[in-house]
């Protein structure tokens, strides 16, 4: 590929950016914001990964007609993996920013691509808090000598690192603390944390909530989102990538310390969340030297 893979996008999509600029620091990005409307297009896929950050206008679509992969409305994002190819579908004025992984990166970013890397096609989600971190990086762009590299390094940091944590832990927020039934969770969700490797089964965690079992399944879905199982696998992987890139211990000590039944078990459980085992994880992370520390 001839120039950098912007250079590309620019000429696909037929429009030149609005800002355009750099984030330097241990997070490397190069940032692009469009504002155009009312075409169709389809971009090949990059030789890098790349986060686009929808900020308003109309409704977005990517995929073909007759299967559609995601459906974006202001606030969305999606991580498109290296190597895959977009068709976009843009109804009315579209305002959007993406930002380009360019290289090395701290373990949010690092932690991203291993996720990226196992997907086929992109990867929609949607949160507030990277919305919102998109935004002000973006406007940055264009207050040429009045940015704050420093804040913006930091900010992007933030962005990334909320990005990542909504990735890999559905339902791993917890509760709204005003939510009717967080008081009788809470101090459920605290031991679940804290006690990774006890007994976390939902029958175990409804006798600490002081409810049948069949009660605390529902008022804990209703509250989080997901069942009691799937929030406890999320707890137990989310402590395993933290120990498999900032220690040395072996992989069946993680998986002890975690609370899976043996490192087989963590390993199945791994690939199923992120298809890749966990020495996997642990090598691609250890080849930069920004993506962990040793205990």
């Amino acid at each position: 590929m001839t120039g950098p893979v912007w250079f590309t996008v620019r000429k696909k999509l037929g429009h030149e950016p609005i800002a355009a600029g750099r984030i330097t620091g241990s997070n490397p990005m190069f940032v692009e914001r469009y504002l155009y409307q009312d075409i169709e297009r389809t971009v090949p896929g990059l030789e890098i990964t790349a986060l686009v950050v929808q900020f308003g206008g109309g409704r977005v679509r990517e995929g073909e007609p007759d299967h559609w992969r995601s459906m974006n409305l202001p606030t969305q994002s999606q991580i498109i993996p290296a190597g895959v190819a977009t068709h976009w579908h843009y109804s009315g004025t579209i305002d959007f920013a993406i930002f380009y992984f360019v290289g090395g990166g701290g373990s949010a970013m690092q932690g991203i691509e291993v996720i990226a890397g196992s997907r086929a096609a992109p990867l929609p989600f949607s949160d507030p808090l990277v919305g919102a971190a998109a935004l002000q990086l973006a406007g940055g762009l264009q207050t040429a000598h009045g940015a704050d590299t420093g804040f913006m390094e930091r900010l992007a940091g933030v962005m990334l690192e909320q990005t990542y944590r909504t990735l890999v832990a559905p339902g791993g927020r917890g509760i709204n603390p005003r939510h009717i039934h967080f008081p009788r969770l809470q101090a459920v969700l605290n031991y679940i944390h804290t006690s990774p490797a006890a007994d976390l089964s939902a029958s175990c965690l409804a006798g600490r909530a002081g409810v049948s079992l069949a009660h605390f399944s529902r008022i804990f879905r209703d509250a989080t989102g997901v069942s009691p199982h799937q929030y406890v696998l999320a707890a137990r992987l989310d402590l395993a990538r933290k120990l498999l890139t900032q220690s040395t211990r072996p992989i069946s000590r993680i998986a002890q310390d975690c609370g899976f039944s043996s490192q087989s078990h963590l390993t199945a459980s791994f690939r199923a969340a992120h298809s890749t085992t966990p020495a996997r994880y642990r090598a691609h992370v250890r080849q930069h030297p920004r993506g962990g520390s040793s205990e």
